[in-house]
């Protein structure tokens, strides 16, 4: 059945990656995308309370092969993108799987360089593994936000992929350090200290990973026991 996912993921080498870092107070949208094929495609991107270096910054982005500007609102500059063959794009990936890019901006994963927040339509959760698997091969830092059936409900059981590197990290750590111990050994800044992070990112990859691993194990399948219906 097909599903809509909700995902953030940046890369090094990722779409538009050192712009991203070169304006964070920028938001970036794709308004269309007339293509899916790095050497040809051009993205119509919205530069959001853009400064004035903006030209200049993307003509030093690597993943950039050229940009124009389209004749518009000043405040929100649009532009007509084409992507370097080098640069790291996951759109190629989803489209090869039968899917489509319903959404896409500018975000910030936890604790995580900037990159983007999409939203796919997918054949099925296969294709989600498979972008995924393709995703953290590639070295990109990926995090699903949400999967739900297309026109609403829930989708699949969840698998344990849906629990994110970072959030299986995050909870390990938090248990092999007493985090959950009672009373507790270890405060929560003490462990994000000793993995680098802010308290805000560690606690908020627990309360997710926690959240997934509740409705891997406790949730999934409970209608079907009440209903006596066979898996």
């Amino acid at each position: 059945m097909a599903i809509i996912t909700d995902v953030r993921f940046a890369h090094e080498r990722g779409a538009l990656a050192d712009t991203l870092d070169a304006l964070p107070e920028t938001e970036l949208t794709v308004v269309q995308e007339t293509g899916t094929d790095p050497e040809h495609s051009r993205d119509l991107i919205r530069f959001e309370g853009a400064p004035p270096t903006l030209p200049r910054v993307l003509d030093r982005d690597p993943t950039v092969r050229d940009a124009e500007p389209i004749p518009g609102d000043v405040r929100t500059q649009l532009w007509g993108v084409k992507f370097d063959s080098g640069a790291k794009l996951l759109n190629p990936r989803v489209t090869s799987e039968g899917g489509f890019v319903l959404d896409a901006r500018s975000a910030r994963p936890e604790g995580g360089r900037r990159g983007w927040y999409e939203r796919w339509l997918l054949p099925g959760r296969a294709a989600l593994r498979d972008v995924w698997e393709h995703a953290r091969a590639e070295g990109f830092d990926f995090e699903i936000v949400d999967i739900r059936q297309q026109g609403g409900g829930d989708p699949d059981a969840p698998d344990p992929d849906a629990l994110t590197d970072q959030q299986r990290e995050a909870l390990v750590a938090a248990y092999e350090s007493g985090y959950f111990a009672e009373p507790r050994e270890v405060s929560l800044e003490e462990l994000a200290a000793s993995l680098d992070l802010s308290a805000t990112a560690v606690g908020g990859r627990i309360r997710r990973g926690l959240n997934s691993l509740v409705g891997m194990t406790l949730v999934d399948g409970r209608d079907d026991d009440r209903s006596g219906t066979e898996r």
